[in-house]
């Protein structure tokens, strides 16, 4: 920021000393004088120009920074947003309330139109119980993998012997029969359920499915075995035997590892088949329809409780909203006041800077005389009076921001004092149309549910 110059700083500057030595050559000033020289007025210039000008450049740049920082206050519009919050928060509400009430008609429609299907279901199959199945289905997962892997860590051991790759190819075959156990156990169960269908043809066609499915297992249950035995006798002919052995005799094994072989795969088999019987209900498709009934129920659920809780959400969010613009007035106010206030230094401080200028001029004319009788060698009689600065001419700073800025001080000082009670109201408000647009909605589920027939869920 520029400054007045010392007194030593302006003499250089100046040049004086050349400035009274051209003058006393030329023969100024005289002895005796009541009138002051041409070097003399062009102190009082130099000063104005140079020094009073720049001081006067850098603090109307200190002013219209803080007019400008002023202006950006949004003061009044916060206000007025606290003021219309609650009218804000209406629209909104009934925007949201709107979307959310088409948003649960259409779930009630999807549930009552999926609830339709399983009465319908019902009596079509002559069905009064509730169905009995598992919620979860990650258990049953989980038990089956255990079951499979069970099989085949167990099957390997014996099945090793007669594979070219050992422990390595004996897991590989005992793989493959947990598989086709696998298989075989999914339609034993599939069979299994369907024979409990109303329908006669589909039952007698379900009944006669699980026994061929429970004759061929019975089978390859043998089969394994017969194949485990044929391994002992003859590793490379061991299918062919096999084969042979199972056709001729089927339980004609004399392999007490065969027969455990047999036994661990009946076993395994008659799991899955239970833990794929079991995981469902008994009547075919009676599970699906149930599943999809529950979903919907769980859904429309939800869906009720999110609607009530978004509106809580909402009052919260809004409020603490209300909370940020009303701790941002009083920031802003303080800030406001605090710019006056300094642009008030500001321009004090420039009132003060013209009293150091015109002190440094009178300094710089009594050096410049001074030195000009010390060159001439004799004193002179008289000076002549200090130069003064014409006030009027002086540039002045301008304060037309922060003269309207100050009537808007006493407006926002208006506005402080009724922001208490205009935040407690809209704070008191939004609680107050959230807590009746929860029992708006309420009555509204409650409508809906009994339309569709929903009531008691």
């Amino acid at each position: 920021m520029t400054a007045i110059p010392a007194i030593k700083a302006a003499i250089s500057a100046l040049k004086i000393e050349q400035r009274v030595e051209r003058d006393v050559k030329s023969g100024i000033p005289e002895i005796d004088r009541d009138s002051h020289t041409e070097s003399e007025e062009s102190l009082r210039s130099y000063v104005v120009r140079e020094i009073v000008g720049k001081v006067h450049s850098d603090r109307q740049a200190q002013l219209d920074e803080q007019v400008a920082a002023r202006n950006e206050v949004g003061l009044r519009q916060l206000y007025l947003d606290i003021c219309n919050a609650e009218q804000h928060v209406r629209k909104t509400i009934a925007s949201r309330f709107a979307i959310l009430a088409q948003e649960l008609k259409r779930n009630a429609r999807e549930l009552a139109a999926v609830r339709t299907d399983l009465e319908i279901f019902r009596h079509k199959n002559g069905l009064t119980r509730e169905a009995d199945f598992r919620e979860s289905r990650i258990f049953h997962y989980a038990v089956i993998f255990f079951i499979v892997i069970f099989e085949t860590a167990l099957n390997s051991f014996f099945l090793s012997k007669g594979s070219e790759l050992g422990l390595a190819g004996g897991f590989l075959q005992a793989l493959i029969i947990s598989l086709v156990n696998l298989g075989l156990a999914a339609f034993a169960a599939f069979a299994l359920r369907n024979s409990f269908h109303r329908n006669p043809l589909r039952k007698l066609l379900s009944v006669t499915a699980f026994a061929g499915i429970a004759a061929f297992a019975t089978a390859f249950v043998f089969g394994v075995g017969h194949y485990r035995e044929a391994l002992e006798m003859n590793p490379q002919l061991a299918s062919k035997l096999a084969v042979l052995n199972l056709w001729g005799d089927p339980a004609g094994i004399h392999d007490f590892n065969a027969w455990i072989m047999v036994i661990v795969s009946a076993i395994a088999l008659v799991l899955l088949t239970l833990k794929f019987f079991a995981v469902d209900d008994r009547y075919p498709g009676y599970t699906a329809i149930t599943r999809r009934v529950r979903e919907l129920q769980g859904r429309w659920a939800d869906g009720c409780e999110a609607a009530i809780e978004e509106f809580n959400q909402l009052a919260e969010a809004e409020q603490r909203v209300l909370a940020d613009k009303e701790k941002a007035i009083r920031a802003q106010f303080i800030g406001f006041k605090s710019s006056i206030e300094r642009s008030e230094e500001i321009h004090s401080h420039y009132e003060e800077d013209i009293v150091k200028a015109q002190g440094l001029l009178d300094e710089l004319i009594l050096y410049y005389q001074s030195h000009a009788a010390r060159m001439m060698n004799r004193r002179a009689a008289y000076f002549g009076k200090l130069l003064r600065f014409e006030l009027d001419k002086l540039p002045r700073l301008n304060t037309t921001g922060l003269e309207q800025h100050k009537r808007d001080l006493a407006a926002f000082e208006q506005v402080l004092q009724e922001l208490d009670g205009v935040y407690a109201t809209a704070v008191e408000e939004i609680g107050a149309r959230c807590e009746a647009v929860q029992r708006e909605l309420a009555e509204l589920v409650g409508s809906i549910e009994r339309d569709h027939g929903l009531s008691g869920l």
